[in-house]
C-alpha cells in the first residue's frame, strides 16, 4: 500500500477539538453547537473532552470542513456550514391547457358570476346571479345549464337587505348540441330577432361555433352584417350589438383559440369598435375590445384570448324584466315588481366596484 494511498482517520479527540475551535466565538445557543452535537449524535460518536492546542486560522476551519464531509459523506446526507445565497425567484403557476382535446367522459366548464339590476322595496339594488355550463368532449351531446341567484344583493343598505329572501333554488336545464327549449319562444311570444344571424350569435349552439373559422376578414364581415340565412334582412349590426355578439360566443368557453384571436382582431375592423392593450378590472393585462357608442368594454387574456370580465361604467337606464323577480321579501312592498315601460321608476345604482361580470374556465370531469 503507497503513503498517497492512506487516508487519514480523525480519532474522536481530534474531531471534538476541530468543532471546538469553529464553536470557540460563539455562545450554547449559536446554530452551529447544534449542528455539532447533531453531527456527531448522527455519527454515532459520543462527546469527548476536548484534546490539543487550539488551531487558528485557515487551518482550523478546513479541518472543521473535513471532519462534517468525513460524517456526512458516511450519511448520505447533503450539509452546508455557510449561509446559503438569496433564494431563487419563484415561478409562475403554470396554468392548466384548457384548449387540449378533452378525453371521453370531460367536460368543458364555464362560469358567469354577474350583477343584474332589480327594483326592490321601491328602490334599485343589485342581485348576483351565478351560470353555469358544462359540455361535453362530443360538442353535439347534450349540454348542462344552472342559474341560480348567489343571495347576494347589494344597494339596499344592511336595514332593508336582511329583510330580503332570495330564492337559491338552481334552474337546471339541458340541451342537445346546446340548443336549450328555454331559449326557444313559446306559443304566442315575440323574442326580437329570432331565428336570425344576429340570434344566432347570442344563443350560439355547438353547430354555430363550428361554423366559426379562423379568418379574420370572413369573421369581420360577419359580425358587421350576418348573411348566412336566405331570410336575412340585410341589417347592419352596431357595433355595440358586435360586441355583444363576440361576448355570447365567448362565453361559452369551446370556441378555439386560433377563432378567438381571430375575433379580437376582427372586432377591431368593425366600425365603431377598438380593440387595445389594457387592464382587466382586477388589474391583470388584458385585451380591451371597445365600441365607441357605448362604454362596454370585453377584457380577454392576451395569452389566450379568452374571455376575462365584462363590464359599463353606468348600466343602461331602465329595468326590463317583469316576471324574472328571483327574490322574496318579509313583507310585500308595492314596487317589488318591475315593469317594461315605467318611467317613474328610477334607472338602476351606480356600478359596483367590481365589474358587471366575470368569467372562470376550467376542464371538469362532472356534468354539475
Amino acid at each position: 500500500m503507497r503513503e498517497d494511498n492512506v487516508r487519514k482517520i480523525w480519532s474522536e479527540a481530534e474531531l471534538d477539538a476541530a468543532l471546538e475551535d469553529l464553536n470557540s466565538d460563539v455562545g450554547e445557543d449559536d446554530g452551529l453547537a447544534f449542528a455539532r452535537a447533531s453531527l456527531l449524535a448522527a455519527a454515532g460518536v459520543e462527546e469527548a473532552p476536548p484534546a490539543g492546542p487550539r488551531r487558528s486560522g485557515t487551518w482550523r476551519w478546513l479541518a472543521v470542513a473535513a471532519a462534517v464531509v468525513t460524517l456526512v459523506g458516511g450519511l448520505g446526507v447533503a450539509a452546508a456550514l455557510w449561509t446559503p445565497g438569496p433564494p431563487e425567484t419563484a415561478q409562475p403557476a403554470v396554468l392548466p391547457d384548457l384548449d387540449r382535446p378533452l378525453a371521453p367522459g370531460e367536460f368543458r366548464y364555464a362560469q358567469k358570476l354577474g350583477w343584474e339590476p332589480q327594483i326592490m322595496y321601491g328602490r334599485p339594488a343589485w342581485v348576483q346571479q351565478k351560470v353555469e355550463l358544462w359540455i361535453p368532449a362530443d360538442p353535439a351531446g347534450v349540454w348542462h345549464r344552472r342559474t341560480m341567484w348567489t343571495g347576494v344583493v347589494h344597494g339596499l343598505g344592511p336595514e332593508k337587505s336582511k329583510d330580503v329572501q332570495v330564492n337559491l333554488t338552481p334552474k337546471d336545464e339541458y340541451g342537445p348540441g346546446g340548443v336549450f327549449p328555454g331559449d326557444m319562444p313559446t306559443a304566442g311570444e315575440v323574442k326580437p330577432h329570432w331565428n336570425t344571424p344576429l340570434q344566432k350569435w347570442l344563443l350560439p349552439d355547438a353547430a354555430f361555433v363550428a361554423s366559426l373559422v379562423p379568418d379574420r376578414g370572413k369573421l369581420a364581415k360577419r359580425l358587421a352584417l350576418d348573411t348566412i340565412t336566405p331570410t336575412d334582412d340585410g341589417r347592419v349590426h352596431t357595433a355595440t350589438e358586435s360586441l355583444k355578439m363576440v361576448r355570447s360566443v365567448l362565453e361559452l368557453g369551446l370556441v378555439p383559440k386560433d377563432v378567438r384571436f381571430a375575433l379580437a382582431g376582427a372586432f377591431s375592423d368593425v366600425n365603431g369598435g377598438f380593440v387595445e392593450s389594457g387592464h382587466a378590472p382586477d388589474g391583470r393585462p388584458a385585451t380591451v375590445l371597445g365600441t365607441k357608442d357605448s362604454d362596454q368594454r370585453l377584457y380577454l387574456d392576451p395569452a389566450t384570448a379568452q374571455l376575462l370580465a365584462w363590464d359599463a361604467a353606468r348600466p343602461t337606464p331602465g329595468i326590463t324584466r317583469s316576471a324574472d323577480v328571483p327574490v322574496s321579501t318579509s313583507k310585500a312592498p308595492p314596487s317589488a315588481t318591475t315593469s317594461r315601460a315605467s318611467a317613474e321608476k328610477p334607472p338602476p345604482p351606480e356600478k359596483l366596484d367590481e365589474p358587471a361580470t366575470v368569467y372562470s374556465f376550467a376542464i371538469t370531469k362532472s356534468s354539475g
